[in-house]
């Protein structure tokens, strides 16, 4: 992946936690937690190789 396509699923994360807490939709919040952990989890191995 890429450090752009990272950032996109972050903010896709992200976009998707903040409208389920909008809406009130439990499993949209729940569910925003895999990209989020995705793009955490790649960030901290780019970080990891470059060290």
């Amino acid at each position: 992946m890429t450090m752009f396509t990272i950032l996109g699923v972050l903010v896709f994360g992200l976009l998707l936690l903040g409208i389920g807490a909008v809406m009130k939709k439990r499993w949209l919040s729940i569910f925003s937690i895999v990209p989020i952990a995705i793009a955490v989890g790649q960030l901290a191995f780019l970080f990891l190789m470059g060290m």
